[in-house]
C-alpha cells in the first residue's frame, strides 16, 4: 500500500471582542468545513465555535484568535484569548440562567468520539480552548 502525504487543511480568524464576531467565526467555520467535503460536521463545529467564542467575550481578555484545521484524520478546533481564566464546568440547576455550555460541549464530543483541549499560554497568562473530533473516511 503506497504511502500518501495529508495536507492539512486550515483557516484561522483573529476577532474583535464583539459579539457580533461569533456569528462570524461560525459562518467562517461552515464555509471551510463544506469547502473541505466536511459539512457533515459543520453545525457541532459551530457549536463549538460559538460557545468558546462566547465564553472568550465573556471570561477572557484582548484579541481572539480562532483556527479550524483537519490534517485528514482530527478536525481541531481552537480559539484563544489572553485572559488568565480557564474553563470550568459549572453544575447547573433547571433554574440556571447560564453555564451549561461546556456540558453540552462535552456531550457533542463524546457523541462525535472527540475530546476537549486546553493549552496554556508558554509566556503569558493566556490560553488555547480546543476540541478535537476524529472524522470519518480518507481525506
Amino acid at each position: 500500500m503506497p504511502l500518501t502525504a495529508m495536507r492539512e487543511q486550515s483557516v484561522s480568524s483573529l476577532l474583535d471582542r464583539e459579539p457580533a464576531e461569533v456569528r462570524r467565526a461560525r459562518e467562517e467555520t461552515r464555509k471551510a468545513l463544506f469547502g473541505w467535503g466536511l459539512g457533515e460536521y459543520a453545525e457541532v463545529a459551530e457549536l463549538i465555535v460559538s460557545e468558546y467564542v462566547s465564553n472568550a467575550l465573556a471570561h477572557g481578555e484582548g484579541p481572539i484568535k480562532v483556527r479550524i484545521s483537519c490534517d485528514g484524520g482530527d478536525l481541531r478546533i481552537e480559539v484563544h484569548d489572553d485572559g488568565p481564566g480557564r474553563p470550568v464546568r459549572r453544575p447547573v440547576t433547571a433554574r440556571s440562567e447560564s453555564g451549561r455550555g461546556l456540558e453540552v460541549v462535552d456531550g457533542l464530543l463524546a457523541l462525535q468520539g472527540g475530546r476537549r483541549t486546553l493549552r496554556d499560554d508558554e509566556a503569558g497568562a493566556g490560553k488555547t480552548v480546543g476540541a478535537v473530533i476524529r472524522v470519518a473516511g480518507d481525506r
